[in-house]
């Protein structure tokens, strides 16, 4: 396994700002999958937490997943690229700080539609959120943590760049124009991420606002759903997840599917990292990879269909992945024990991410499916018993 954190060259130097238990922070996109989690750990730990979310009825997901919690609210802005509608939010609740989740992620997007549809709302929606921020004054928001991603520090001309070892001083070159004339969406989402985080960097340079930028990059995004806010149809599966269910779903006689992304990090880890960006005295003006380690699909295909003698050690599930062995069965052979990370780039070592951003150590790929296939199955059973 191997990890990234590291500061980033060329931002503002770090600040002793400290968001307290008690306080209270903005979540945007708040019905997110990372989302969710950040709004569970945030309300745990003691803060109190307004988010926004696009529609009354994510909204109201929100709020129903946390149990009406009484130190939630959740306020729709239907448009993202609003600076005023950022701006509304912020002078009625008066957040010490902003955890900005709200952009687009999906692979299903056509072409023609990349720039409206993945562009703006990830580049004018960081900005308007930023813009929003800095004119309600000194008095009011002190750091805003911005949920960026690994691909903004990946090469993609490089493709698996074996022998590359990236940390978050690098960056991908992506332009605006490369996301709008993208060949597919996957291209279009790398491109947009890169150009949102390198304009929301650029804010802070220029307007110097009263509050400082913490950036986080995670890779893949696995794991559990809170109860109550998973899919309700295999369509409705996140597109990271979803890596997982075209494994366990492919056919035991099936080729195990390509990986698509290396590294990952499982989704309360994510959590755990934003969290811990608000509560950290030193990470203000800094940007962090945080991965919990590589992986490869043979893995995930070893793990679900148990096979320790190919490699996948024992100790790396807790009690074994709960499946029927129809279920098992269905999970492709593959290449038992093979893996691909010598054959890709790495990522350096996490041990200041856990000092910084009070990880306390990662999650195993074993224990991330443990609790993520039973969901996923129990989504297709429902489908076939409905």
């Amino acid at each position: 396994m191997s990890i990234i954190s590291k500061t980033s060259a060329g931002t503002s130097s770090s600040s002793s700002v400290v968001i307290e238990p008690s306080e209270l922070v903005l979540v945007t996109g708040a019905n997110g999958f990372i989302a969710q989690h950040c709004i569970a750990l945030l309300l745990k730990r003691g803060y109190r937490v307004v988010g926004t979310a696009r529609t009354a009825d994510k909204a109201k997901l929100v709020e129903q997943t946390h149990h009406h919690h009484p130190c939630l609210s959740v306020v729709v802005v239907a448009d993202i690229t609003s600076r005023e509608s950022y701006l509304s939010v912020i002078r009625d609740s008066e957040p010490v700080a902003v955890v900005h989740m709200a952009s687009p992620f999906s692979y299903d997007v056509k072409p023609s539609d990349f720039e409206a549809t993945v562009m703006k709302p990830a580049v004018d929606g960081t900005l308007a959120l930023l813009g929003a921020a800095a004119k309600s004054g000194a008095s009011c928001v002190r750091r805003v943590v911005l949920t960026s991603s690994l691909a903004c520090v990946l090469d993609p001309a490089l493709g698996r760049g074996a022998g590359k070892t990236y940390t978050a001083e690098d960056w991908s070159p992506l332009t605006y124009e490369d996301g709008v004339v993208a060949a597919d969406a996957p291209s279009a989402y790398r491109a947009s991420k890169t150009t949102a985080e390198r304009a929301a960097w650029d804010f802070v340079a220029r307007e110097k606002p009263a509050f400082d930028l913490v950036s986080l990059c995670p890779g893949m995004v696995f794991g559990p759903w809170l109860e109550g806010a998973g899919p309700r149809t295999l369509e409705e599966v996140n597109t990271s997840n979803r890596i997982v269910w075209d494994v366990l779903s492919a056919g035991g006689d099936a080729r195990v599917p390509a990986t698509r992304a290396p590294v990952w990090v499982d989704v309360r880890d994510a959590a755990a990292a934003h969290v811990g960006a608000l509560s950290g005295a030193e990470v203000g003006g800094k940007r962090y990879v945080v991965v919990s380690g590589v992986y490869c699909n043979q893995e995930i295909a070893d793990l679900c269909r148990g096979d320790h003698a190919a490699g996948t050690e024992k100790s790396s599930c807790r009690g074994g992945i709960s499946m029927t062995d129809e279920e098992r069965r269905r999970v492709p052979v593959g290449q038992p024990g093979k893996r691909e990370a010598h054959l890709h780039f790495a990522v350096d070592d996490g041990s200041r991410a856990e000092m910084e951003l009070g990880i306390g150590g990662w999650r195993g790929l074993g224990e991330c499916l443990e609790d993520l296939v039973p969901q996923l199955l129990a989504v297709e059973r429902g489908l076939r018993d409905s």
